[in-house]
């Protein structure tokens, strides 16, 4: 007697997902969740002082409908429009599209400067365990870490000022684009595709549209001050992670496996650059993602002191702006809000890129 096929139309198997497969999924669901919660303490922090101070009664109903609508305006893009006088009435979806790409761009720069001088640095300094070359770097990593990075940024600025007046031509306080005044020499004025005098179009890239435009005279005072901030955070970054990652280097380099591999004669230049890097490259992905909201604050303040008109200058202009106002709270809290989407959606790619680049989960899968 032949048996009753019991398997179902469609192979299920198919729809199984790996341990890997799963954690990724796992990561990506809890996103919603985390930032449901942080807009939760953004409004018992900042909405009910608020209207409690105004003399409203916030009972139940009137914090749960308060709270619905934070969260229905946050998600939809319902954010409202620009309180500043740069750029009055614009809504601030509009505003974020257009300062965006500047912001971008000069994270492109800054976090390739970063990783240029990050990830050697750490791995020698991790490896060595000579005092003169540990305590040094102890030192500067501390002294990096405390410096304040409006202070480093008004000195850069302060020592290359006149120098750039005499061969460029132009401020290097004025954002990442020629100033007024270059403008008005070259060219008598913006022409039509800078608009709100920061803004480029078609893209809002600067030196993508520099190229587009065939403007060279742009294009060469733009990506010198672009590099000019982009090296100035990572002077102050590039410290900050330093601190995290050569303790990371320095307990690997003492496992049991390279000291025999040392042992066995393999040279100290393999076991770093071979071993000791596949093994704790994940770890400094976990490094970098921790020290993100550090990055941040240090490519918003640099925004802010060279008066670059990006997010980050956005960001601070909404923190220092008028919060007295609806319209002031409600862009501090949209700040907020795309704030912690940037670290928390960060938070799990790198989380999910750690774990592919784990030996130990190559070698399960």
């Amino acid at each position: 007697m032949r048996r009753p096929d019991r398997r179902a139309p469609h192979d299920l198997r198919l729809f199984r997902l790996s341990n890997y497969g799963r954690f990724v999924l796992m990561r990506l669901l809890l996103v919603p969740g985390q930032l449901v919660l942080v807009l939760l303490i953004l409004y018992v922090a900042i909405d009910v002082p608020s209207d409690i101070s105004l003399g409203q009664n916030v009972d139940v109903m009137t914090f749960f409908n308060g709270f619905a609508q934070m969260v229905a305006n946050d998600f939809t893009g319902n954010w409202g429009t620009s309180a500043s006088f740069q750029y009055p009435g614009v809504p601030m979806v509009q505003l974020y599209a257009w300062l965006l790409p500047n912001s971008v761009e000069l994270a492109v720069f800054a976090l390739g400067f970063s990783a240029a001088i990050a990830y050697p640095l750490s791995m020698v300094l991790g490896w060595s365990r000579r005092p003169g070359v540990d305590f040094p770097a102890r030192f500067v990593s501390l002294v990096g870490t405390l410096l304040p990075v409006m202070v480093v940024g008004s000195l850069v600025i302060s020592a290359l000022f006149f120098w750039f007046i005499n061969n460029v031509g132009d401020l290097p306080d004025q954002g990442v684009i020629p100033s007024f005044s270059w403008w008005v020499l070259h060219y008598e004025g913006y022409p039509s595709w800078v608009i709100y005098t920061s803004i480029t179009q078609p893209t809002g890239f600067p030196l993508v549209d520099g190229l587009v435009q065939r403007a060279w005279a742009f294009e060469e005072i733009t990506l010198l001050k672009t590099l000019l901030q982009a090296a100035v955070i990572a002077a102050v970054y590039v410290t900050i992670f330093l601190r995290h990652s050569r303790s990371v280097v320095a307990d690997a380099s003492r496992e049991l496996h390279l000291t025999a591999a040392r042992s066995r004669g393999i040279k100290e230049r393999t076991l770093l650059w071979r071993h000791t890097a596949r093994r704790v490259r994940p770890t400094f992905f976990i490094v970098f993602a921790l020290t993100l909201p550090a990055y941040l604050g240090t490519q918003f303040v640099v925004e802010a002191v060279f008066l670059d008109r990006g997010v980050g200058w956005l960001a601070l202009t909404a923190l220092t702006g008028q919060m007295s106002s609806g319209n002031g709270i409600q862009q501090l809290e949209v700040m907020m809000f795309l704030l912690s989407v940037v670290v928390l959606v960060w938070l799990s790619v790198v989380d999910i890129i750690a774990k592919r680049l784990d030996p130990r989960e190559v070698q399960a899968g």
